[in-house]
């Protein structure tokens, strides 16, 4: 582990909540029919934690959009960058149109990205728009706290039963970051609960939601907060979608 991650996770682990001396891993199924052991989870997440979930893409760490603490801890835990920027887990359009300063508006001769929006989410896509001044400000160097305003930012609606009960009763967004566990040379990722909790225990995280082992593949990246629709990355969702087909072929 790098000496300055080493060192901030020491600082982490003192910051976890009063219920985190170590962390928590809870198993649910993944379709949804027991949601109710995710309360511990929530209230966790209201207290500042740290911790993994499922997705309808990678798993992801995520905190509280408004728990600042927690976000410096994201930062340490995976390593990134200080300028790199995490992307924000919606419940909801009204979330989206909170966060964000919106879907670009309509254009002759072009789709209608708000409509195909509306068609293709909740599902594994991540939106490019621009962030509006609600959407706090991105940790650009976590050891000093020193911040400034995004100005745009990744959007998520996962349609994951698990993500989207863990959304509703927190009642907020949650910023995000994928976790990637490799399963061998072009292979698609098989994250499992117990290999990213000893991953990621001795980076502070405070808990770990198993809903069982399954085949993972990123999410698809379009950006639209240029002219035309953009494709950054294609991965699990059909980029068709939101791409005309010359632009897409």
């Amino acid at each position: 582990m790098p000496a300055h991650v080493l060192q901030y996770s020491t600082a982490a682990a003192q910051l976890r909540p009063p219920r985190c001396a170590a962390p928590l891993l809870v198993t649910v199924d993944p379709y949804g029919s027991d949601t109710w052991r995710l309360d511990p989870i929530i209230a966790l997440l209201r207290e500042g934690a740290l911790g993994i979930i499922p997705t309808d893409s990678f798993p992801a760490l995520v905190c509280d959009v408004d728990a600042r603490q927690a976000v410096e801890r994201l930062y340490a835990a995976k390593d990134m960058a200080p300028t790199k920027q995490l992307s924000i887990m919606c419940r909801s359009f009204a979330d989206v149109a909170e966060y964000t300063l919106g879907f670009p508006a309509p254009q002759p001769g072009r789709p209608d990205a708000f409509r195909l929006a509306r068609q293709a989410l909740p599902g594994p896509y991540t939106l490019i728009l621009h962030a509006s001044k609600r959407l706090p400000k991105q940790c650009v160097d976590y050891l000093t706290g020193k911040a400034k305003q995004r100005r745009t930012v990744g959007v998520r609606l996962p349609g994951d039963p698990i993500c989207q009960a863990v959304l509703a009763g927190l009642e907020r967004p949650l910023l995000c970051s994928s976790v990637h566990v490799e399963a061998g040379v072009g292979a698609l990722e098989l994250p499992e609960a117990a290999v990213m909790l000893d991953m990621f225990e001795p980076r502070g995280i405070d808990f770990v939601v198993d809903a069982g082992v399954t085949v993972a593949e990123g999410s698809t990246i379009i950006d639209l907060t240029g002219r035309d629709p953009e494709l950054l990355r294609a991965g699990k969702g059909d980029a068709g979608v939101f791409l005309p087909d010359p632009v897409y072929a």
